[in-house]
């Protein structure tokens, strides 16, 4: 079966894609990243479209960078995905563990376009999940906090074995499902190069701590 994945340029969608693609029984044909109209950034992650356009290169998947508000997000999704299905392809992949009104959300519209949504993280452990994105080679750092969740002392962090005993300690999910906080993988078994990032300070908005990375 043809797939697209659902694509932030984060662990999650990393780690859901690395399983699919083991499983050697569908074909990724695409990467789907939904970006800001407006600054052509992911709302919550920050990143900048051209470093999700190097690390699917990288990766060797063609990606689709579909621009749009808030407002207007299911709407340009559904084009997208009806655009892709004219190409063959019949389902997508999620990285989603274990918020069911945001995977209910998922299977209504993929429903609605007859498109078949596969969760390879659903319901798994996310100290287990996080340990094996870890253990399988990838390279991630932490791009982004929630204010009110965790100090801007975090940004930058690399997601190793160190911060996963760190954050075993916290009230904060491993993996970060509640959004605490994201990432941008950029090395790791899938890549055939690694995308060389640097830093540049740090900016906020009223929600979350951006480290700005080029």
């Amino acid at each position: 079966m043809k797939l697209f994945a659902s694509w932030s340029g984060g662990k999650d969608c990393m780690l859901a894609l690395y399983r699919t693609l083991n499983q050697n029984q569908h074909n990724i044909t695409h990467l789907v990243n939904m970006c800001d109209i407006d600054t052509q950034q992911s709302r919550s992650h920050g990143l900048t479209s051209n470093l999700i356009k190097l690390q699917a290169q990288s990766i060797g998947i063609e990606i689709i960078q579909e621009g749009t508000d808030f407002k207007g997000y299911e709407r340009n999704l559904k084009r997208v995905i009806n655009n892709l299905k004219s190409k063959g392809v019949e389902g997508g992949v999620f990285g989603d563990i274990y918020l069911k009104a945001h995977r209910d959300w998922i299977e209504r519209v993929c429903g609605e376009l007859e498109i078949t949504p596969f969760f390879p993280l659903w319901q798994e452990d996310t100290q287990k999940l996080l340990n094996e994105f870890i253990e399988t080679g990838f390279q991630a750092n932490i791009v982004s906090v929630q204010k009110d969740k965790m100090d801007k002392e975090w940004l930058g962090r690399k997601l190793d074995q160190t911060f996963l005993n760190e954050i075993k300690k916290t009230d904060i999910d491993p993996c970060a499902e509640n959004g605490e906080y994201h990432t941008f993988v950029h090395d790791g078994p899938l890549f055939n190069h690694a995308v060389n990032i640097q830093t540049d300070g740090i900016r906020d908005d009223d929600k979350y701590w951006f480290l700005n990375i080029t």
